[in-house]
């Protein structure tokens, strides 16, 4: 657990290191919360989520989570079909899963995002990832897992 802190301060830093003039909203944090429930999906490992704002219509995303001594931390470029917390987008980006050995895995997804209130952004999407490593298959194909995230913007 000291790991994953460690780890989520060096994100936090890393994202709050943008330009002084950016505007209120333009960071997010939160949880994925299908990973934290589903048993089946990566085990039910413990998730947070970070997001900042590039422009009015992309944004930069990091997921991170862990389960016993596997972390995953993956780190997206979000494109927005209309604007920013607001309707479709897609995001491509890198998958990095540590367990006794390392694995670089590529992801996409495709998804609905909306702001219920102020300050707070609910996030669903479908997400594909492929690397050398199927989960239950052990063969280099891709997988199709849902996401249900929500986070808090400031």
């Amino acid at each position: 657990m000291k790991n994953l802190l460690r780890a989520c301060t060096l994100v936090a830093a890393f994202i709050t290191s943008g330009t002084a003039t950016a505007a209120a909203t333009d960071y997010a944090i939160g949880t994925d919360l299908i990973r934290w429930f589903d048993p089946v999906q990566d085990g039910g490992m413990a998730s947070l989520t970070f997001q900042k704002a590039l422009g009015r219509e992309d944004a930069l995303f990091v997921d991170l989570a862990q389960k016993g001594d596997r972390y995953l931390l993956g780190m997206d470029y979000k494109i927005y079909n209309q604007r920013y917390y607001y309707g479709s987008f897609m995001q491509v980006g890198a998958l990095l899963d540590i367990d006794n050995s390392t694995r670089l895995y590529i992801e996409g997804a495709m998804g609905y995002e909306f702001s219920p209130s102020q300050n707070w952004v609910v996030s669903g999407d479908v997400q594909m990832v492929y690397g050398p490593r199927h989960p239950v298959t052990e063969k280099e194909e891709p997988w199709f897992v849902p996401r249900l995230r929500v986070m808090y913007a400031f």
